[in-house]
């Protein structure tokens, strides 16, 4: 068990937004649960009560209600095909614009380039009006896609709210990724417009990306039109005076696809993954107002890039009534502080980002800042526990929420609980509606045993398809392939004595080490912590005759690697975990590759070791720096002739 960090106090549990629904359910239902656990196991097995529920205390408007809540699909091998809502229509931009207020911002934005700026919901609604009118002009219907290569600012928060108060589907891609990247993920969905920043900074650098997107809209034939941010059109878009025109709302089915995001693509063409506007409505405001505890008027913070899913689900803040406070730019420019101080000048409530960059930030003071935000958030990768120790002696009233879900849902389905302690490592709950469990290899359940990531149920967050995917044969070899009627996410967890959840890595990635599986993030715990490794990297590569060998990489602070180090990680590792645990070779490396959302690229590495050739193993568009792999490429080509 890790140690206890933080616990709610009496106040904080009956003020929080997940108690408030709770007594409303049990009002409701005439229900009563002691627990926690009592009503998420409500919540997993009455779907239609649960989800109507949600629907209910979040005051979802339909333009046309609903004439059933959930019909199962009639093959029982998946849940692709679950009807949710049933002849509901609504609008998600109309939700955001009804918390329309002159009390605050509605967004808060500084970048690399710009200083802080406020945009009043006012400014924000005139923006978004004067887009739907450009896009009505170019024949944009529902069900068109309208596609950005956008910097994560005020023209990415407009524009999808323009496209989405007609009815179109929205898919963006950061401006960071290459143009071979964009172009597969776009010719894909074939978008009727494309909006585009021509340059962006990044870490105190210009990157200019004009004639890159010109280059891009000529592969792209479907487009009608092409808009550079700043360019004229730009400008005369949003010079119109349209004080007499309102905003209006294209009341869209449960089930109309809101937005187009993509698998990493690492090894291979990225999958083109769709939700629907209903689903979406529906699971962020449970789990930003339940799990986050975000709540009317609070000022909301996730550092992210237009590529990342979590900027969509920062995004839905705007849905709670919430300012949406945007960062743009590198997290280390001009150092490590930008991001803290951008959360306390701009006053955040909700603060989060990358596990990653809360890893990089242990040896800085925040203290002295005195800033206490009501919640500090981690995704990307399991974080140590060492680092929420580390948060908690930094933040002690914060509560951290760390959290664990996927761009397949878009959405968190381990968050945070305002009525459960926090413990090292462990993320507090599996969310309402989530019936998640552990599996062992046969599909039963494990409890304090390290298991796979299955899902039960439905959730209505689950895509509704892939694009251009029209038997489902992607959908379903993707998550249901497995295990038959269950979803299997891909993930290794252990399911606590007090239904937390710890984070063992990505089961594609796990180590066999004479059967015994050990999840990679139990490694990096320790090499975070032992001085002078700036960051690891571990596989395990198997040969035919049975045996494996698990291969360590490890990026130094300084100086070169030797066997004093090389002893003192073993003998840690053994300490610490077991000797199974402990690497057969140790090899340093100039970098450790990441892709561009902030994960270890584990298997890629592992297909390279394995004598697949470097081209065909990973998607270099998708890493966040190529030249990482030279190393591993060179010391691949030596160790396979070992």
């Amino acid at each position: 068990m890790g140690k206890l960090l933080w616990s709610p106090t009496e106040e904080q549990k009956s003020l929080a937004e997940i108690n408030k629904f709770k007594q409303y359910v049990e009002n409701e239902h005439g229900l009563f649960f002691p627990s926690y656990q009592d009503l998420w196991a409500w919540s997993t097995t009455e779907l239609a009560n649960f989800w109507k529920s949600i629907a209910a205390y979040f005051n979802l408007k339909f333009h046309s209600a609903p004439t059933n809540i959930v019909e199962l699909p009639a093959d029982s091998t998946s849940f692709i095909g679950t009807k949710w809502f049933s002849g509901a229509t609504l609008n998600y931009a109309e939700h955001v614009f009804r918390n329309t207020t002159e009390k605050r911002p509605a967004l808060i934005f500084q970048s690399e380039q710009h200083a802080k700026r406020e945009v009043s919901w006012t400014e924000l609604e005139s923006m978004v009006l004067k887009l739907q009118v450009y896009l009505k002009e170019l024949g944009v219907q529902s069900g068109d896609r309208v596609a950005g290569v956008l910097i994560n600012g005020i023209e990415a928060v407009a524009l999808f709210l323009a496209a989405n108060s007609i009815g179109a589907v929205w898919s963006c891609c950061s401006p960071d990724f290459g143009e071979a990247s964009i172009q597969e993920r776009f010719e894909q969905i074939e978008p009727k417009v494309l909006f585009a920043n021509s340059s962006y900074y990044y870490n105190g650098r210009l990157f200019e990306k004009a004639e890159s997107i010109q280059q891009l809209s000529q592969r792209l034939p479907s487009l009608v039109a092409c808009v550079l941010i700043d360019d004229p059109i730009w400008e005369e878009i949003l010079k119109k005076d349209l004080t007499q025109v309102k905003l209006q709302f294209t009341a869209m089915p449960f089930d109309a696809p809101i937005w187009i995001l993509y698998s990493s693509g690492t090894t291979g063409k990225p999958k083109a993954i769709t939700h629907g506007v209903g689903g979406m409505l529906l699971e962020h405001m449970k789990a930003l107002g339940l799990h986050q505890n975000v709540q009317d008027g609070d000022r909301f913070m996730w550092y992210s890039t237009t590529g990342w899913m979590m900027w969509n689900y920062a995004l839905s803040a705007l849905l709670m009534g919430n300012t949406l406070c945007i960062y743009d730019g590198a997290t280390n420019y001009p150092d490590k502080l930008s991001l803290w101080r951008f959360a306390q000048e701009s006053k955040v409530d909700h603060f989060g980002v990358g596990a990653a960059y809360l890893i990089s930030c242990q040896d800085q003071d925040l203290k002295s800042m005195a800033y206490q935000p009501k919640t500090i958030g981690s995704t990307g990768s399991p974080l140590p526990p060492d680092v929420f120790e580390w948060l908690n002696v930094q933040f002690p009233k914060s509560q951290i929420v760390s959290l664990s879900g996927g761009t397949d849902v878009c959405s968190a389905f381990l968050s945070g609980c305002t009525l459960r302690d926090v413990y090292a490592g462990e993320i507090q709950c599996r969310t309402l509606g989530a019936k998640i469990e552990a599996f062992d290899e046969n599909g039963h359940p494990l409890y304090g045993e390290v298991g796979e990531l299955v899902i039960l149920a439905p959730m209505p967050c689950m895509p509704i398809y892939f694009w251009n995917d029209g038997a489902n044969k992607k959908y379903f070899d993707s998550y249901f392939d497995k295990y038959s009627g269950v979803w299997s996410h891909g993930d290794w967890i252990k399911i606590t004595d007090h239904d937390g959840v710890i984070m063992y890595g990505r089961s594609d990635a796990t180590l066999n080490r004479g059967g015994v599986r050990i999840g990679t993030a139990e490694i990096y715990n320790v090499l975070n912590r032992t001085e002078g490794v700036l960051d690891s990297l571990v596989i395990c590569v198997d040969h035919e005759n049975g045996s494996s060998d698990m291969l360590l990489f490890v990026q130094l602070d300084t100086g070169l690697l030797n066997d004093m180090l090389k002893s003192e990680i073993k003998r840690v590792l053994r300490l610490q975990y077991s000797p199974r645990h402990v690497p057969d070779d140790i090899f340093q490396v100039a970098a450790i590759p990441y892709t561009l959302s902030g994960k270890k690229l584990e298997l890629p590495i592992k297909k390279i070791f394995s004598g697949i050739p470097v081209e065909k193993a990973v998607s270099v568009d998708i890493m966040r720096n190529r030249q990482s792999l030279l190393d591993f490429e060179a010391i691949s080509k030596i160790w396979r002739r070992s």
